[in-house]
């Protein structure tokens, strides 16, 4: 029994000795803070800054004014004189268009005027060569009543047809200027008029094919001036400011202007944690470090908690790294720089709630590989 609790003690006392060597041999962190970049927010132009009132710290989003800036100086001369353009633009195509319907009914007048003379210079044609005639003569002055003309086929008296199928009437001259004008073609004297007025209307068609390929090129220009006065717009607009959004949905990290200054164009204004963007900042021993590699897992734990977070392993930057902190929000410390510099990636940093200032600078730990007591940890978390 006593050598029983002989090896009861030592396989306890070793067992002991194994978790306390291998949970501080483990590969981990010397020390770990969370960190995140910084945008610099700068002026895209030259003006007066009108800073909204949010303190350094406040949580911001995408659609969060930051500041506006304007310039009243800016110069709109040449989006006066686009404008002025535009509207001599239009003033022709409007002139065009009533130039053309004034032509199209001018157009249609002529051709009622012509086929009323062809329907009453046929149906003469006819009573020249003694065929019965339906109706009285057209009443030229009345245009509503030229529909009811019928120009192509006169009465023809079908008893004075010879037995070779002519008419007698296309035997003489005025039976020959009767058939002719059936077909719509009146022979020399005969019908004056129609010539004159199917030769005006003929013209006036031509003048309005040319006049529509004006109106489409007049409307083209019009468009063209649309598009140039919505880009002078567009610049104007960059070149008098207006409001400036957040780059990133994090919280205000610095104000480098106060409200109501001149700045130039690219001149900074304030600084923006990107809290979708956070990471976890390291150093390790040189031996750690060796052994690990580029997406490699690890695990995070925040000072004072319980809950140990899982990552991965983003970037080896070595010692004295530095530069790699320029454009983040926390700096290492002399000691950190001396160590072996890691960036660790952390999912639930990234979607935690942006109010808490993404718990920037807070310190853990951060490990490697599994230690004794990780399924105990698990266990009463």
């Amino acid at each position: 029994m006593r050598y029983l609790r002989l090896v009861i003690g030592s396989i306890v006392i070793i067992g002991a000795l194994y978790i306390l060597v291998a949970e501080h041999v483990t590969g981990a962190s010397s020390n770990a803070f969370v960190n995140t970049p910084v945008v610099t927010v700068r002026s895209p132009v030259a003006g007066d800054i009108q800073i909204a009132t949010r303190t350094v710290g406040a949580e911001v989003t995408t659609d969060t004014v930051l500041f506006n800036v304007s310039d009243v100086r800016a110069d709109g001369v040449r989006l006066d004189d686009l404008i002025l353009e535009h509207e001599r633009a239009l003033a022709e195509v409007e002139r065009l268009q009533g130039q053309k319907t004034a032509l199209e009914d001018h157009s249609a007048r002529l051709d009622r005027r012509r086929d009323a003379y062809a329907a009453a210079r046929t149906r003469e044609l006819a009573l020249m060569a003694d065929q019965p005639v339906d109706g009285p003569l057209p009443d030229l002055s009345d245009p509503e009543k030229f529909e009811d003309l019928n120009v192509a086929q006169p009465v023809v008296d079908t008893a004075t047809e010879e037995p070779n199928g002519d008419t007698q009437a296309s035997s003489t001259l005025a039976g020959l200027r009767l058939d002719a004008a059936t077909g719509d073609v009146f022979l020399d004297g005969s019908a004056g008029a129609t010539w004159n007025y199917g030769y005006w209307a003929e013209t006036a068609r031509h003048q309005l094919a040319r006049l529509e390929t004006d109106l489409s090129a007049a409307q083209s220009i019009a468009k063209s001036y649309d598009d140039r006065i919505a880009r002078e717009r567009v610049r104007m607009i960059r070149l008098t400011g207006g409001d400036i959004m957040s780059p990133a949905n994090g919280i205000i990290w610095e104000r480098m202007v106060g409200d109501g200054v001149n700045v130039q164009r690219g001149d900074p204004i304030m600084k923006v944690a990107d809290c979708s963007s956070a990471v976890v900042s390291l150093s390790v021993s040189e031996i750690v470090y060796n052994r690990l590699r580029t997406g490699d897992p690890a695990t995070f734990r925040l000072s004072g908690a319980d809950a140990v977070m899982d990552g991965t392993v983003a970037r080896l930057a070595g010692a004295g790294a530095a530069t790699v902190y320029d454009d983040m929000a926390v700096k290492p410390s002399r000691e950190h720089l001396e160590r072996y510099d890691v960036t660790l990636i952390v999912p639930e940093l990234r979607d935690a709630d942006g109010s808490g200032g993404c718990g920037i600078g807070r310190t853990g730990r951060v490990f490697f590989e599994d230690r004794p007591l990780d399924p105990l940890r698990r266990l009463l978390n």
